[in-house]
């Protein structure tokens, strides 16, 4: 089981880029890349909460999920 942030459907789904989400969270356009592309090892929760904010989330489920590794491949 891995952990899958669901940011770039989000952001797809809400019509906003990157490098828009940067300016709007603080949260540098490569962090938030690699949580696009689920490219990292360590997340880093004061800029989860900062895109969270950003994005009006409270629901956390909307930005993460856990996946079977089966599902990923």
């Amino acid at each position: 089981m891995r952990l899958k942030v669901k940011l770039k459907e989000v952001l797809k789904q809400r019509g906003i880029t990157q490098k828009e989400l940067e300016t709007m969270s603080t949260v540098p356009q490569s962090k938030i890349s690699s949580l696009c592309n689920n490219k990292f090892s360590e997340l880093n929760i004061a800029n989860l909460e900062k895109i969270a904010k950003a994005l009006n989330i409270t629901d956390i489920s909307e930005l993460m999920q856990f996946e079977n590794e089966s599902e990923n491949e």
